[in-house]
This record gives structure tokens, sequence and C-alpha cells, in this order.
């Protein structure tokens, strides 16, 4: 996943395929054939929002909201199912007559500020301000919105990653020197490299790369500790979060197939950063240490880099800066509680990372909807420096080692990787859970507002 990258464009994949023709075609009396043309421009600009949502990192069960709301504007209903290489859009008119769409649209990339503007064309257009033509215009004006520059993109990779090596204890103004330039170099190789075509693996496996070469370079300097943070933060910029969030919120909301294809999407690119990180380790002499021993950070100095990484990441996935505001209070303030569930509380990690996720989730998506905010824009960037990236590394690094162990040393490498994948797994749940659990109660407080 490479968030808010590529060069801008119309909304990808969208192909309309009119289930019933003879329906749109059928000579109707007076104003029958206007009222089968609105039902048709309609089923256009559902089917053109959808796809640019989905295409750039909004959550399913919103773009499934956002459709609803321009059928019901339009005194309409429809039926969205969405899918990786295809979705299906059915949409009845208030005529009864039906217009079906499919559409090619894979949620490969992330872009908070296109998925933003056509949540404003929505609004507007549910609201009266636009017409349907000009609601499909600013639809395809959204899908053109550029992503970040490379240049604060490739800043925002070097802020973060060194705020990321501040969390996990670093302490050394060299080391984090070398991080700082392992992040913008990859960042710009990966903005280079999609600017060629390169696919997503691609350009983390190439960006990956550069990390381990890095870190072989901290570490033949004798800068760089047991936990390798000059290798391993670059890389952790890369980790998929939303899209590993994205796909266990669909997973748990039944939606099986498009959940699985964005995990399945979310391994192949911790496996294709992975590769290179090992590779560039390998190269330059050096290995990653299964079993590091830790450090620890005070809790000011934690929260203070959390706050700074999730406007990075907010940054990442394109977001406009006027909204990061929310990420950076409370990708603090969730850490911090994550801090205390610690270091205080003695709570495992796996449970502080949902607690926070948990907190995040009550907070933001009251203000999502108040301010007409994507949640995956300020939600995802404030939590997403909490998923195990770093502990998904090391399973993977310590599977690529078991071929080559012998005798008493196969046991213990077991166990540690076991462990750690179990604690990985287990994060993720639990920060996906702490979303569910907000966004469930938020919709039945909604209902039930509504019905009262």
């Amino acid at each position: 996943m490479t968030p808010g990258r590529g060069p801008a464009g119309p909304v990808p994949g969208v192909v309309p395929r009119p289930a019933a023709p003879a329906a749109s075609s059928r000579p109707s009396p007076s104003g029958a054939a206007v009222a089968t043309t609105d039902t048709t421009a309609v089923a256009d600009l559902i089917t053109a929002a959808s796809a640019c949502l989905l295409a750039n990192g909004a959550e399913s069960q919103r773009i499934v909201q956002r459709a609803d709301q321009l059928a019901r504007a339009a005194g309409g209903r429809v039926e969205l199912t969405l899918g990786w290489t295809e979705s299906r859009c059915s949409y009845t008119g208030s005529d009864s007559s039906v217009e079906e769409r499919r559409f090619a649209a894979s949620p490969t990339g992330v872009g908070m500020n296109r998925v933003m503007a056509v949540d404003a064309a929505i609004e507007d257009r549910a609201a009266g301000r636009l017409s349907t033509s000009a609601a499909a215009t600013a639809v395809q004006d959204a899908g053109r919105q550029p992503a970040s520059s490379t240049l604060l993109f490739a800043l925002a990779c070097a802020v973060g990653a060194c705020g990321l090596a501040v969390i996990f204890g670093a302490d050394d103004w060299a080391a984090l020197g070398l991080i700082a330039l392992a992040a913008g170099l990859g960042g710009i190789v990966r903005r280079l490299l999609g600017s060629w075509g390169a696919n997503n693996f691609w350009q983390v496996g190439v960006a990956g790369l550069l990390a381990g070469l890095f870190g072989a370079i901290a570490v033949g300097a004798d800068v760089s500790s047991p936990l390798r943070l000059a290798a391993v933060c670059p890389c952790m910029v890369l980790v998929p979060g939303p899209h590993l969030l994205n796909g266990s919120l669909d997973v748990a909301n039944l939606r099986i197939p498009l959940g699985l294809a964005r995990l399945t999407f979310a391994t192949v690119t911790l496996l294709s950063i992975t590769a290179g990180l090992l590779l560039g380790l390998s190269l330059g002499g050096a290995d990653l240490v299964l079993d590091p021993a830790g450090r620890d950070v005070p809790l000011w100095l934690d929260a203070s880099a959390a706050a700074v990484v999730a406007v990075c990441y907010g940054i990442f996935y394109s977001a406009p800066l006027r909204i990061l505001v929310w990420p950076f209070v409370v990708g603090a303030g969730v850490h911090a509680l994550r801090w205390v569930a610690l270091y205080e509380w003695h709570l495992p990690a796996w449970a502080g990372a949902g607690l926070a996720c948990l907190v995040a989730g009550f907070v933001l998506m009251p203000v999502a909807q108040r301010f007409q905010v994507p949640f995956s824009a300020i939600g995802f960037a404030s939590v997403v420096s909490l998923m195990p990236g770093l502990l998904v590394f090391r399973v993977l690094a310590g599977l690529s080692m078991l071929p080559g162990a012998k005798g008493v040393e196969v046991a213990p490498l077991l166990q540690t990787i076991v462990n750690d994948a179990n604690v990985a797994f287990l994060t993720i749940f639990a920060m996906a859970l702490g979303f569910l659990v907000p966004a469930a109660c938020y919709q039945a407080a909604r209902r039930r507002g509504l019905r009262g």
C-alpha cells in the first residue's frame, strides 16, 4: 500500500452496463422518458461516487451510506455490492425503473482529499445545492485531485519514521539521521516507481531494500541497537495499516470476499516489505534480531512522538492539512492511554492497542459526522502507529531462518515466531474490535434518534 500515491486521474474503472436496456429505451408517454433519463443519470452518479470512494480508501460502510444518501435524495433506493475486482450497483428510481451498473475500482490506494471532495459533492447534491449532472462533474473533479507533493510526502516519511523510532526508544542522533535519510529516500523512490507504472509491491519492496541497506550501514557504524530501528522504522511507514483495519472491519461486517481481498493485499504488501528489508540487511552483512530487549520511553515523549507520527500518516493519506489537528490531539491522547495501560495497569500490548482504538472511535466518530470528515482520514491516522508491523517483520524473518536452524535452535526459534505472530494477530483483532464497538453504538444511537 502506498498511501496517497499515483498520478491523479478520472474515477478508475467505471464501466456502466445497463442490465435491462429495454427499460431505458422503451417508449413511454409524456414525462416517463424524462424520469427514466433521470434514473440513468442518478445511477451513473452513484456508480462514479462509489468507485472513487472505494479506490481511495474509504471504509465500506461509509461508501454504502453515501450511495444510499444519493439514492434517497433522488427519491429512489440502491443496493451496492462492493468487491475487489468488480462491484455492482443496482438503483431503483422513483418511477420504479431499474438501472444496474458494474464497475472496477480496486481499493489499493488511500487519498483522503479525494474522499472528502466526493463527500462534499454528495452533501451538496443531497441538500439540493447541486443538480445530478453538476454533482457528477464534481465527483469527476474529485477523482483528479493530486496526491500530496513528493517533497511533502518524503518529508512526512522521514519525520514519521523518526517519530516511530523515538516511540521504540531510539536515543542516538546518528541513528535518527540514518532513519530519516532511508525513509525520505524510500518515499521518493516509491513515488518515482509509481510514476513509471510499478505496482505497489515493487514500490514497497524497493523501499524496504533501501531501509535494509541503511540498517546494515548503521550496524557497521555501530550506531544501531539490537532493535535494528535504523532498518525497521523506515519500513514501519510502509505498513498497510488502513488495508489491515478496513479488511478486518469488512470481515466483521460479513463482507467476506472484499475483506479477505483487502487482507490478502495487505499480507502480500508485508511480504514484499520484509523481503526487501531482509535482502538489504543480508547484502550489508547484518540481520534482524528476533527477540531484542526493549527500551522504556517516558510518557511525555511517547505521546509527543505519537502526535507527530499521526500527522505524518495523515499526509501519507493526502488528507487536507486543516483536519490533521484531530489526529494530532487524539493520537497523543490514545498513545498516552496505551502507555498507562502497559506500564501502570500492566495490561498486555494487544489490550492496550485495543483500548486506544476504542477510545479513539468513541471520540472521533461523532467528530467525523459533525464536521463531515471521513473517519478513515482521522481515525486510522490516529492509531495506525499502533499496528504491529515490527512483530510481523520479526515473524517473517524468523520463518526465513527456520530452514537453516539445527537441533536445539529450532524449538526457541519456533516459540519466538509463534509468540510474535500471536501478539500481532491479537493486536490487529483488538484494534478492529476497538473501532467496531463505537461504530455499532453510534449507528444504534442514530437509528434510535431517527425513530424518535
